[in-house]
């Protein structure tokens, strides 16, 4: 009777030769899947090691004069005297750092004649959201010393101009819009900058109260070495409940 009822378990049919091979196509899709996420991963924490190798050969030269700016300098160190345009701050919006909820301060910055935008760091936003923060008075020249970088590219609901009051808080660094509310002529580069001074000292961080806060990269590769491992682990873990499945009969 034991012998009987264990025939019958297992007892092909055509239903369950059907169930089997469904099973067995939806494994084989999965792994595929898996696999390729895992090696999308990979692909990423490469080309990130590349533009950091590169980003840092390009800080080992210094740019000094706007002149010498071309179509390719981003990663460039940069080093000029300027000074601010003390009304036309901008303040990017839903900027987190070490979960609380910010800004990115941003102006302005004139070199000889020059405009370009200036990134001074994250700066810490009111408790209400119809208050903002009050920016520091920052008049006379400045040496600026920083990252030539273009600016990230956020998507945003509107490409309308909304009534401007200073400081403007802004979804994304639009040079054309800027450009076109200011009424001032932009290079096409944003300052990542690490320093701010004058004869009197250095003002980013405790003076100005602002955080440099800009990384090269979002992810680091050390993240996506670690995200494809993961996936790698997942496509472990499926073919071997898998293969437990299918040898026990289960399927």
């Amino acid at each position: 009777m034991g012998n009987y009822k264990h025939a019958l378990v297992f007892t092909s049919s055509p239903n369950h030769s059907v169930r089997r091979f469904g099973f067995l196509l939806f494994i084989l899709v999965m792994t595929v899947l898996l696999i390729k996420l895992g090696m999308w991963q990979i692909s990423r924490a490469l080309e990130k090691e590349d533009l950091l190798e590169k980003l840092q050969s390009r800080q080992q030269q210094t740019i000094k004069k706007l002149a010498n700016l071309s179509d390719d300098r981003k990663g460039y160190r940069i080093d000029v005297l300027g000074q601010f345009d003390v009304v036309n701050s901008l303040l990017l919006d839903n900027q987190i750092y070490q979960k609380r909820v910010g800004y990115r301060w941003i102006m302005p910055f004139q070199v000889n004649g020059q405009w370009l935008l200036v990134e001074l760091g994250w700066i810490a936003a009111p408790a209400r959201r119809d208050e903002l923060p009050v920016l520091p008075e920052v008049n006379g020249l400045y040496q600026v010393k920083g990252v030539l970088d273009l600016p990230s590219r956020r998507m945003v609901l509107s490409d309308e101009i909304e009534l401007v009051s200073w400081p403007w808080r802004v979804q994304a660094v639009d040079i054309d819009k800027i450009a076109k509310v200011t009424g001032k002529i932009f290079l096409p580069w944003i300052v990542r900058a690490d320093t701010v001074s004058n004869d009197e000292g250095e003002y980013l961080g405790v003076e100005w109260n602002t955080v440099p806060v800009w990384r090269p990269v979002g992810i680091p590769p050390q993240k996506h070495y670690a995200y494809a491992m993961q996936w790698f682990g997942l496509t472990f873990v499926v073919l071997i409940g898998f293969l437990v499945w299918w040898n026990r009969g289960w399927v």
